[in-house]
């Protein structure tokens, strides 16, 4: 099956930032963080979007529920995930959305609700590249500006199990650490894959 899904991690304690950060509106547009990644999700030629939801996990699917779709996306499923252990860290978030996953789904897409300013095409490329890699199940594909990785990050579905084990706050890094042989960089013109929010004045920066 041709498909990729797509992962929304949207569920985080967000202590640094002081407040659910998913819900705090990006000033160029008025939407929220939450919206902005949902968004870019549907774009990306996922075949599923999967948004992963925990703190103010009301008020985020409320967002979600009145949520108008971007154009050409209406036939991609999007459908929540709640993680109850969204406060201890999260690779209880990433194991959440990988457990929802399509059975059938060859790699998964993971984007963070606090990049609002990856680019579509970035998504895009990189779901395209790794559909055309052989023994795709197997690679972790990451995207890099100025020869720096950032996010979002493609696993192949050969690192679901490990990537559904997750505990804590280690994230996919764990298994990036176990499989460096797996990584596979694709150069991106996309400044805002190294660009995340962690405090309101990253916010009004960005």
């Amino acid at each position: 099956m041709e498909q990729v899904s797509a992962v929304v991690l949207a569920a985080g304690a967000a202590r640094r930032y002081g407040k659910p950060k998913q819900l705090e509106r990006y000033p160029a547009d008025g939407a929220t963080l939450l919206e902005r990644a949902v968004s870019l999700a549907l774009l990306s030629g996922a075949g599923e979007v999967i948004v992963v939801l925990g703190n103010a996990g009301l008020e985020a699917l409320e967002i979600l529920n009145n949520y108008i779709r971007p154009p050409d996306t209406k036939n991609v499923l999007l459908q929540i995930a709640y993680n109850p252990r969204w406060a201890e860290g999260q690779g209880f978030s990433v194991a959440t959305g990988v457990e929802a996953l399509d059975p059938q789904s060859r790699g998964a897409l993971f984007l963070l609700a606090d990049q609002p300013r990856v680019k579509p095409e970035t998504a895009r490329n990189l779901i395209a590249h790794f559909l055309n890699l052989p023994d795709s199940a197997n690679k972790i594909i990451f995207p890099t500006f100025n020869r720096k990785r950032g996010n979002p990050a493609l696993f192949g579905r050969g690192f679901f199990p490990e990537l559904a084990a997750l505990q804590g706050d280690s994230g996919g890094r764990e298994v990036v650490k176990a499989h460096p042989q797996a990584v596979i960089e694709l150069a991106v013109d996309d400044p805002g894959i190294h660009e995340d929010i962690d405090t309101p004045e990253d916010l009004a920066r960005l």
